[in-house]
């Protein structure tokens, strides 16, 4: 823990333990993550602080988090920094890190002291990397990024479609054409926490995003085990999230060959969240994945009626995944870049300025 609080312009910088919090700062943390939320997605309705609540109490046990308020004197969060890692042998070099500061406090140097905080943070971890992510929607991240030294390593997007534009013909046919695509398939749907009879082909599935682009970011694989996924149902429960999946299996092997995920909440009842897509390599070439989107799609569009889109993010060399999006409508709605800086590097920006 953060031992002295720090004093920059008009607001202390403090650390907090997040699933301690009071009630008073999950409304305070509520009211920045709106008001920060707000400037990437204007039209979206804002978080109730019951999900706030329940995503900062509710931290899976296999991720490692520091959370550094810049606070006001009634308490306000001006800004805000996290800095988190896996408990894992996977990544062992990195932390990574979400920072952000209200538009009428930016340029007073908030900003740059949350940054020192993650360093110490992930010098405390014995780390090197740091990770973060700009969205085109906050145009200051950019220019904030540059200045420490880090340097893009994944062009991506928020993808997005339009329910409304959704070619409910074609997605039929896709439907339709899957077997026929791909014999010796069924779909399985598994709504919710996987069953137990599954939780190990669910993990393996999980683990084929690994095969998706990371450019020049300096990560290895991520690979997760049942007691990983079995945290993170949790968490995603306790925040209201509903979990959507649907499986390829291979009928003679048994065997899951291919996946789709989504999530919805009911506090944002008008978006669905498209999570991981991917077929095992060795499956790939029968079209399961086509399948799977448009028979997932099918039952978003017969099912949630409220959903007015489904987003998704795909790292822009993902040629594949992009193909199967844009066939069915989806189409750019936010870019988004990830950096990657040395902490040595970052060190240098906050010593010398």
């Amino acid at each position: 823990m953060l031992s002295t609080p720090l004093h920059v312009a008009d607001v202390v910088i403090e650390e907090v333990e997040l699933p301690a919090v009071s009630d008073d700062d999950l409304g305070h943390l509520n009211t920045i993550e709106n008001i920060l939320r707000s400037e990437v997605f204007p039209d979206d309705p804002p978080v109730p602080v019951e999900v706030t609540a329940a995503r900062a109490r509710h931290i899976p046990d296999f991720i490692g988090q520091r959370d550094f308020w810049a606070r006001e004197a009634d308490g306000a969060i001006a800004g805000r920094a996290s800095a988190w890692w896996t408990k894992t042998d996977d990544n062992r070099h990195l932390i990574r890190t979400d920072l952000g500061v209200r538009t009428d406090r930016r340029r007073r140097g908030i900003g740059k002291a949350l940054l020192s905080l993650v360093v110490d943070a992930t010098l405390a971890q014995g780390r090197t990397l740091i990770v973060g992510r700009t969205l085109s929607s906050v145009p200051a991240g950019v220019p904030f990024a540059r200045r420490t030294g880090a340097e893009p390593a994944l062009a991506e997007h928020v993808n997005r479609l339009l329910i409304s534009e959704v070619d409910r013909e074609m997605i039929d046919r896709w439907v339709e054409h899957g077997p026929h695509r791909a014999p010796g398939y069924s779909l399985v749907v598994i709504d919710g926490p996987a069953p137990d009879a599954y939780i190990e082909e669910v993990v393996a599935m999980a683990n084929v995003m690994n095969t998706a682009p990371r450019d020049d970011l300096e990560m290895e694989d991520e690979n997760f085990d049942a007691a990983q996924l079995r945290d993170w149902e949790r968490a995603a429960s306790a925040q209201g999230d509903e979990w959507w999946a649907l499986y390829a299996r291979h009928d003679a092997r048994g065997g899951f060959a291919g996946y789709t995920h989504v999530a919805w909440n009911p506090s944002q009842p008008q978006t669905v969240y498209q999570y991981g897509t991917a077929v095992k390599p060795e499956h790939r070439g029968h079209a399961l994945g086509k399948w799977l989107k448009a028979a997932m799609l099918q039952r978003i569009i017969d099912e949630r009626t409220d959903v007015k889109d489904v987003r998704t993010g795909n790292a822009d060399s993902n040629d594949a995944m992009l193909g199967i999006n844009r066939a069915l409508g989806f189409r750019p709605y936010i870019a988004a870049t990830a950096w990657q800086v040395r902490v040595d590097r970052v060190r240098e920006y906050l010593d010398g300025s």
